[in-house]
């Protein structure tokens, strides 16, 4: 198994990255602490079980009836889009960051997504901060959409201890298909698949007293969703989405790139350690 291993100047803040498993970063570590959970061992089952940061491309979670109709014809997409299991290449890799790449077959072309793409993910690490960098080029004749999105599992031994807070008005739970004002804190102890949107501003804020680390999300303004799933033992996501599930098929937050044109999207995960 590829494996490739950045970190900061001072080696206090180290991550692995696997082309071969979906071009995600796996293992977080910070002052020798795990910040995201990842099981290696479930990789030949699923990537997204796995834990690490799955990427998300072009629509997160699924499409209705796993379709979506473009210019009268309809296509196929699978569970959280076409890349999550694909191999990357390997564009360069320093010291403390790596970028990836992959682009599309004819054969998905067809049947899932009707366009050219490249999609570029960079994974830099500078002092306490890890950056997340997704670009992604049209190379296709018509405008494409999309809404591109991360699956970070953060580590939680114990959810009693683990605390989020985002910068969202709202959020439905998809176990019960409630919806909510994010006017109290979660209680992450009990199952829960939320999708938090209406956002009032780009940070989430995740305090781990179990784990002893402090994380801060920040998102580009092109981010309108966070997702929180509680459903597995030993961790929570945290998933910044440029849309919402299904968004491709309700025409909400969807982005379009004009043919020959490139988009990026960045987020940064800031971290410190709680005493």
């Amino acid at each position: 198994m590829k494996k490739i291993v950045i970190s900061n100047d001072d080696g206090g803040l180290s991550a692995e990255v696997l082309p071969d498993y979906g071009g995600m970063l796996t293992r977080l570590n910070y002052h020798g602490k795990d910040v995201i959970f990842f099981d290696e061992d479930m990789l030949h089952k699923s990537n997204v079980l796995a834990g690490g940061c799955p990427v998300l491309f072009p629509f997160p979670s699924r499409t209705k009836n796993d379709t979506y109709t473009l210019n009268g014809k309809t296509y196929t997409m699978p569970f959280h889009g076409l890349v999550k299991c694909s191999s990357f290449g390997v564009v360069e890799t320093k010291k403390n960051s790596t970028t990836l790449y992959i682009t599309n077959n004819e054969a998905s072309q067809s049947e899932n997504y009707p366009f050219d793409f490249r999609l570029e993910v960079t994974y830099t690490l500078k002092n306490d901060t890890v950056e997340f960098l997704a670009a992604i080029a049209n190379r296709s004749s018509e405008p494409m959409p999309h809404y591109f999105g991360w699956h970070h599992y953060f580590t939680a031994s114990d959810k009693a201890e683990f605390q989020l807070d985002t910068d969202m008005r709202r959020y439905v739970n998809y176990l019960d298909g409630k919806e909510y004002e994010n006017n109290i804190p979660l209680d992450l102890t009990r199952e829960g698949d939320y999708v938090f949107y209406e956002k009032t501003g780009n940070k989430t804020e995740i305090i781990n007293k179990a784990d002893g680390y402090h994380a801060t999300i920040e998102t580009d303004d092109s981010y309108e969703s966070l997702v929180v799933c509680t459903l597995f033992d030993g961790r929570v996501t945290a998933e910044p989405w440029l849309g919402l599930p299904d968004s491709i098929n309700t025409g909400k937050y969807v982005k379009w790139i004009d043919p020959g044109s490139r988009e990026t999207y960045s987020l940064t995960i800031q971290l410190s350690d709680l005493l």
